[in-house]
């Protein structure tokens, strides 16, 4: 029993002894951050239609008819079906009171999804979808196909950012840094992605012709952030 304390108490000495040699490691924690300004190439665009009636046969009949004609445009103007989603197809009853007398009808409504790559002939499309019968642009959104490439730059970028503020981190404290220890990237909200523009009602439009475009396409910013541990020597 007395050769077994013994060595119980070996085994203890010799574990606080490799406690004190394991010192903890000295890092720097830094978040490197990036912007990539990009130019987009396509937009998406949701377009509506509308149509009310007494009857609702009659509303959907109006309703069918000027997705038809917008169909028609889309294909006249190159865009390809795979380009063409309708996304939102409504029949609904409504009704209101004038002078004491309940009104009733119907109004019939479907908003088409649609991917402009040709986007100098943006501004002639709206005009061409709305004279067909479109009577709600919803929103419009702007965004590159290349989105993987650009947002890969970014990362990079951001790893460089780290870097250099751990190095100048370190410098200030008359050391400096090592290999990296961990890395992680922050994630990106999707504002940064999308730029949206929402809700113009297209009921009373008439578009003058042979006029300047009229939208303005901008730049988007795709970002990066990720966050590194280096060595601190």
């Amino acid at each position: 029993m007395k050769i077994l304390r013994i060595i119980l108490a070996l085994c203890v000495l010799a574990g606080l002894g490799a406690a004190e040699d394991k010192t903890p490691l000295k890092v720097v924690r830094v978040v490197g951050t990036s912007e990539v300004k990009v130019v987009p190439d396509r937009a998406v665009i949701e377009v509506g239609v509308e149509k009310q009636d007494p009857s609702a046969s009659v509303a959907k009949h109006a309703e069918d008819a000027a997705a038809r004609r917008i169909l028609a445009v889309l294909r006249s103007s190159g865009v390809e079906e795979k380009d063409v989603q309708t996304t939102f197809l409504s029949l609904q009853p409504q009704s209101y009171t004038k002078k004491g007398v309940r009104i009733s009808y119907f109004v019939a409504a479907q908003t088409m999804t649609i991917t402009v790559r040709d986007l100098p002939k943006l501004d002639t499309l709206l005009e061409a979808l709305i004279k067909a019968g479109g009577n709600r642009i919803d929103s419009i959104g702007y965004e590159t196909s290349d989105l993987r490439k650009y947002r890969d730059q970014a990362r990079e970028l951001a790893v460089k950012a780290a870097r250099e503020k751990a190095g100048d981190l370190a410098k200030a404290l008359g050391q400096d840094i090592g290999k990296a220890q961990s890395i992680e990237e922050v994630p990106e909200s999707e504002s940064t992605v999308n730029t949206r523009f929402n809700s113009y009602n297209a009921w009373a439009y008439s578009a003058p012709a042979k006029m300047a475009p009229s939208i303005a396409v901008g730049q988007k910013s795709i970002s990066a952030s990720v966050m590194v541990s280096f060595e601190l020597n």
